[in-house]
């Protein structure tokens, strides 16, 4: 069977799809960046507490902090969801009848990773000795999320397995057969820690933290996790490269400029964020970190128009030329953004007057 034959005919978008992409890269970036940062400061908690007791004060202060930024995860995560469909909806939406029964679970997992937080952080005290396996089962919530985003940003770039369906027509096919979907995750999963590390690194080593018991040890341990889980990121993307196929690959090396100009500027950022980690210098490293997030973002919207040129071409999508309901949305969302950053310094005022 033509795999072509098995994606649906794409529909006709409001404005051109530059709008849309660009919306796309920045909000998925700022999801990206909130995602990594939960996720990492969980497992960073996690560790801390395996290791020094669930009382240490990486614990107490990710416990205050992880119910915002889930919160804040999950809804600049909608942003990015909503322009990718609008892009690659016809994609996507196969994807996720494919594997529908695992999608749908993933509301009941992110529930689950949300009611936890609120418990870690206001049970604290009164948890104790289950203070671990309550922030264990975050963690592997959240890890559970992300193995299943991986499975459906992954199968929706490959319509010739689509054919599966006609095997397995009950919404349970996860995409085992696809070389870089181990690779993928755990780029995704040392990201975290990186950044989760990072985070600790910049909280402890502020001037009004750095005098106190522990801080300079917890801040360096932070760097160390951010420069390991980075140097272990560039082999485990080396990894994800070579599982590509071959002809996605080799446009990533010589094949097309743009694509091996941006590719080895995500070597770049890498690198830098590398020698930035290993010198404990988190201010820098937080700048340089942001800069390669960006440009692998960029990167993977390359990756996704390789894997899709067979089938489909984003800049072909037909707009109706519909800009003035574009342009109120963008003010909407400015203002958004200023109503969440204002919620946000009351939040860090009202902390910091209980503290």
């Amino acid at each position: 069977m033509d795999p072509a034959t098995l994606v649906p005919a794409a529909g006709i978008i409001q404005v051109e799809w530059q709008w849309f992409q660009g919306l796309l890269l920045v909000t998925f970036v700022a999801h990206l960046l909130l995602m990594n940062a939960l996720v990492g400061s969980a497992v960073m908690a996690l560790a801390e507490g395996l290791g020094h007791g669930s009382t240490a004060p990486v614990c107490r202060h990710v416990s205050r902090k992880l119910p915002t930024v889930t919160a804040l995860t999950v809804n600049f995560g909608v942003a990015p969801l909503l322009f990718m469909q609008v892009l690659y909806g016809q994609f996507f939406y196969v994807s996720d009848i494919l594997m529908g029964v695992y999608w749908l679970a993933v509301v009941a997992l992110i529930i689950i990773a949300y009611y936890a937080s609120y418990l870690y952080d206001f049970r604290f005290d009164a948890l104790r000795s289950r203070r671990t396996a309550v922030l264990f089962v975050v963690v592997l919530a959240l890890l559970a999320v992300a193995f299943l985003f991986v499975n459906n940003l992954s199968m929706m770039l490959t319509p010739e397995r689509w054919v599966v369906y006609f095997e397995n027509p009950g919404g349970t096919v996860l995409n085992f057969a696809e070389p870089t979907l181990v690779p993928r995750y755990l780029h995704f999963v040392l990201a975290s820690v990186a950044v989760g590390g990072l985070v600790q690194a910049l909280y402890w080593s502020r001037p009004g933290r750095r005098g106190l018991p522990g801080a300079v040890e917890t801040a360096a341990r932070g760097m160390r996790a951010f420069a390991y889980a980075t140097a272990a990121q560039v082999a485990v993307g080396s990894w994800w490269l070579v599982s590509m196929p071959r002809e996605v690959m080799l446009t990533f090396m010589g094949g097309s400029a743009l694509h091996t100009v941006v590719f080895l500027a995500a070597l770049a950022g890498a690198a830098v964020c590398l020698v930035l980690g290993f010198r404990g210098r988190p201010g820098s490293a937080a700048w340089a970190l942001v800069v390669t997030v960006a440009v692998m973002a960029v990167l993977r919207e390359l990756v996704r128009v390789a894997y899709l040129a067979p089938y489909y071409r984003v800049a072909e999508l037909p707009s109706q030329g519909q800009h003035s309901p574009m342009v109120m949305f963008v003010v909407a969302l400015v203002i958004g953004l200023g109503v969440i950053g204002f919620v946000l310094k009351l939040a860090s005022g009202a902390r910091r007057k209980e503290a």
